[in-house]
């Protein structure tokens, strides 16, 4: 279950110096922690660049909300999809008018090259979460993303952890509610990416609807997961992965 758009990081091609009219086109904008970007309404057509930070983009219906993906440093995105962008953490990005990117960007193949690309990465990963949603139940589906996102951090393509940073304010202590060891299975031997540390940033009513399950579903394959051996939870929203292969194992199923 994909939830990056894309591999390729936009930002390096827009360094190289023949694309220095292309990036000068853009304009630099810091964007706070829970602020949004985009919204279905917009009315600017805009093409965004993220240059540090990490955005959730999602659906929202009925006050339900189901995230499509993450965009993280060197993703592009585009304000008139019809879905909200919200900074997960402090960032910045950069912004330009859509039609005048796209005539300068016709001047530049090399850039071309690269747009096609990442379209192609953000179509495969559509179809990714359209297979999860259909075919598979929420239990893989939350062992897909989780399993994604822990050898995405290992790779290190995820934003860094922090497994030491407090929770925040009025959150219970993580420890508060951790599981009772005694009912833990046997521990393995490590396995390769065993002990990664998945940092999420999202609530749990924010992680069912990336897998569209209740928050009450996800809460309890979170805490079997834990029981199991297979996560423990690090604090609010981080786990560090215990054994890999048997995340490997559900994220298949």
């Amino acid at each position: 279950m994909m939830m990056k758009l894309s591999d390729v990081d936009l930002l390096e091609a827009l360094e190289r110096p023949e694309c220095a009219p292309l990036r000068e086109m853009f304009a630099v904008r810091r964007v706070a922690r829970g602020q949004g970007i985009f919204w279905p309404d917009e009315q600017e057509d805009l093409v965004l660049v993220v240059k540090s930070g990490r955005f959730r983009v999602y659906l929202s219906y009925g006050g339900k909300e189901f995230t499509l993906a993450f965009l993280e440093r060197g993703d592009i995105y585009s304000s008139h999809t019809g879905a909200h962008v919200q900074a997960l953490a402090d960032g910045e990005v950069l912004l330009a008018d859509t039609r005048a990117f796209r005539r300068r960007m016709t001047d530049l193949p090399e850039v071309s090259a690269i747009m096609v690309r990442v379209l192609g990465q953000m179509l495969r990963s559509t179809f990714f979460l359209i297979e999860g949603l259909v075919f598979r139940d929420s239990n893989t589906r939350l062992a897909a993303l989780l399993l994604e996102q822990a050898e995405r951090a290992g790779s290190g393509d995820a934003p860094p952890d922090a497994p030491n940073a407090p929770d925040a304010p009025g959150t219970p202590d993580a420890h508060a509610h951790a599981p009772d060891k005694r009912h833990a299975m046997p521990p393995r031997p490590v396995q390769p990416g065993s002990g990664q540390i998945i940092r999420l940033d999202l609530t749990t009513e924010q992680l069912a609807g990336m897998v569209g399950a209740t928050r009450q579903t996800v809460s309890t394959l979170l805490n079997d997961m834990i029981r199991s051996g297979i996560l423990d939870r690090m604090g609010r929203g981080t786990y560090r992965v215990r054994d890999m292969d048997r995340l490997r194992e559900l994220a298949s199923a």
